[in-house]
């Protein structure tokens, strides 16, 4: 069966005719939708992928009084890793210091000695801390997009800029997969000559639905 192709605003299919492969335009007679040919390539399946429910933890809400405006939000709490990093982490943090605050003695050599177990243990507080209460947030405010990763407002947070021709694509990142793994997957907006990348550590599913979620949205 030959590739198929659907507008990415109304899901319907854009015949081969309505196809200019050498200017990368493609048009949706359907809705009037013009847009990069490349882009409707480089999201496999996003037709169907919308047309299924979201996977679980996602959570998408529209401004009323900004018609562009849309805010995806992402959390997830993965009681199973859960189970394994809390008494890990107490296993860890309590073998240096824990022994000298139970005996009420402090011991200057072992100190310093645990001072790598004491970062270890501030890291991995830190990772429970984000799988209980953080989440990823992605909104989208008129050609300009925000990526934040953290809890409340603590945490990590880009900026990047898009417009109707802005490229969206699923691509190798520099995050391996583990030793020796091939490299995982991060979704890419491509603006002119600026690349934005974000989603290396998201679950499959999750990265494949907001990257087809934001190539409808990149065209509205």
């Amino acid at each position: 069966m030959p590739n198929q192709f659907h507008c990415p605003s109304c899901s319907c299919l854009i015949p081969m005719e309505d196809i200019n492969v050498s200017t990368d335009i493609a048009l949706c007679r359907k809705c009037g939708v013009m847009g990069s040919f490349v882009t409707l390539c480089n999201v496999p399946n996003a037709t169907a992928i919308l047309r299924q429910p979201p996977p679980k933890g996602i959570k998408i809400e529209h401004d009323m009084m900004r018609g562009n405006s849309v805010t995806l939000s992402y959390r997830r709490i993965p009681f199973g890793l859960l189970a394994f990093m809390i008494p890990f982490t107490a296993v860890w943090s309590g073998g240096i210091y824990g022994t000298q605050f139970s005996k009420g003695e402090f011991d200057l050599g072992s100190s310093l000695f645990g001072i790598p177990f004491l970062l270890g243990t501030i890291f991995l507080v830190s990772s429970i801390l984000f799988v209980l209460f953080g989440k990823w947030t992605i909104h989208l405010d008129c050609g300009e997009g925000t990526v934040f990763v953290g809890i409340g407002v603590m945490g990590w947070k880009r900026k990047f800029t898009y417009n109707r021709h802005s490229v969206l694509a699923i691509k190798k990142g520099n995050l391996s997969s583990g030793e020796d793994g091939p490299p995982k997957n991060n979704i890419t907006i491509t603006t002119g000559n600026t690349e934005f990348s974000f989603g290396d550590t998201l679950k499959d599913d999750v990265k494949n639905y907001i990257a087809a979620f934001l190539m409808r949205e990149l065209r509205r």
